[in-house]
């Protein structure tokens, strides 16, 4: 098959968003022609790039900004141009909850000119690639694009059209589908008439599919989950810290403090309270780190907690290499940090943030038996569950034992991205037929 992807991200290092179709992508080249049409490293750079990589992937590296985008940034510092409807009567960019009504007239304004940027972009991008990027005597067979951001999507829809060929629009995120402070729900509107026409779609959870169902009108046999995942070959051979301590590695962001980690130090300081010799060490590596310390502090645990600031992704998978246990904080949605977490084969301590029962997250760390997963709605038992299992970690640290670690290996393997491909390649066949 010939197949063309269309991604933000491909081989970013520092992006962990291009992991799933960089390894995807690779394994895909193996069997099928494959173009990967791609953003800069820079997303400021506008310069035109296509070269053959090591993967034999014909890759393209093309802007993906809009005129919208473009002016937003250069007048009010923001990607999408979000503060410009933000701005106080000061000129400062400080949201101002008085001026946003339900219905925000500045709101549609700025959807207009935004999504009618952003169509103008599709159809300018769509030309360009078939122009100056697909081969002459090459004919597509598929076309995979996918978002966020939304405007992948966009971008696959047009080249479906001027290909002729099938579409598979790939969601990692789903967009804020509706916008309260417009009535004419743009988003929604642009969403439902694309997806129509899509041969498939695919999302990384369950959720994200009945989110969709929920909010538009499609055919529930169109969607499909495909999981994110991992690869064996970015195994690293693991080596803990020799010492008398319990180290927990957390990387990833914290989205403003969204994702939190109180269910944690509560159990240390329950384990503190009858063991007050043992000791705990939570290295942390990402954005908005300074919200785990002010909670440690909270516990009287801020010596506790190490920054390690940004680390590039590379510098990450070191860090986790070297940890006792590894920590994912969830809200709402899965956590991709998990798939990552797994090539350690160390126990994983999962803490689902708000009222979400029975998370995904929880369900996935269960059935695997990666470790420990506890939820923030069930608080009070968790608590107990989480310091016992610490307990016993530390002790089997400092007593030479292996730390407990059994994962189901077979249910493991299911999320190998040689799996995912290969479920991927068949359904790229069956929309063919």
């Amino acid at each position: 098959m010939n197949i063309l992807v269309i991604t933000p991200f491909y081989k970013h290092d520092k992006n962990i968003a291009s992991v799933r179709w960089t390894n995807i992508s690779k394994r895909l080249a193996k069997s099928h022609n494959v173009i990967v049409v791609t953003q800069p490293f820079d997303d400021m750079d506008m310069k035109f790039e296509k070269y053959k990589d090591e993967d034999n992937i014909l890759v393209a590296r093309i802007n993906q900004k809009t005129d919208y985008e473009k002016f937003a940034i250069n007048h009010f510092s923001a990607a999408t141009g979000d503060a410009w409807q933000n701005v106080g009567e000061d000129g400062g960019k400080t949201f101002r909850e008085d001026n946003v009504d339900s219905d925000n007239v500045k709101r549609k304004l700025k959807n207009k000119i935004l999504y009618s940027s952003m169509e103008k972009k599709a159809k300018e991008y769509a030309s360009f690639i078939c122009k100056n990027v697909i081969p002459k005597d090459m004919q597509i067979d598929v076309v995979i694009s996918s978002a966020c951001p939304i405007i992948e999507m966009m971008f696959g829809y047009e080249l479906k059209k001027k290909l002729s060929c099938k579409w598979i629009c790939d969601f990692r995120d789903l967009p804020f589908i509706e916008d309260n402070c417009d009535s004419t729900h743009r988003m929604r509107n642009y969403m439902q008439k694309q997806l129509s026409k899509a041969d498939a779609i695919t999302v990384v959870v369950q959720k994200m599919k009945e989110d969709l169902l929920k909010s538009l009108t499609l055919d529930e046999h169109k969607i499909s989950i495909l999981t994110n995942g991992f690869s064996m070959d970015e195994y690293r051979k693991t080596s803990t810290i020799q010492d008398d301590v319990l180290h927990i590695i957390h990387t990833g962001a914290l989205y403003g403090g969204e994702r939190k980690a109180d269910l944690l130090f509560m159990a240390i300081t329950e384990v503190l309270k009858t063991h007050p010799d043992y000791k705990f060490s939570l290295d942390c590596a990402g954005g908005n780190n300074e919200t785990l310390i002010q909670t440690a502090e909270k516990y009287g645990l801020k010596d506790v907690v190490n920054d390690k600031g940004f680390l590039p992704r590379e510098e990450a998978l070191d860090l986790q290499s070297s940890a006792d246990c590894l920590l994912v904080l969830v809200h709402d949605m899965f956590a991709a940090k998990l798939f990552e977490y797994i090539l350690f084969k160390k126990p994983i301590i999962s803490i689902t943030c708000g009222n979400r029962k029975r998370s995904e997250a929880t369900k996935f760390v269960e059935e695997l038996n990666l470790g420990i997963a506890t939820e923030e709605v069930t608080q009070k038992e968790d608590v107990t569950r989480l310091a016992d299992f610490l307990a016993i970690q530390y002790e089997r640290k400092i007593t030479g034992k292996p730390l407990l670690y059994e994962p189901n290996e077979e249910k493991v393997a299911q999320y190998d991205h040689d799996c995912i491909t290969q479920k991927l390649e068949q359904m790229c066949l069956d929309i063919q037929k």
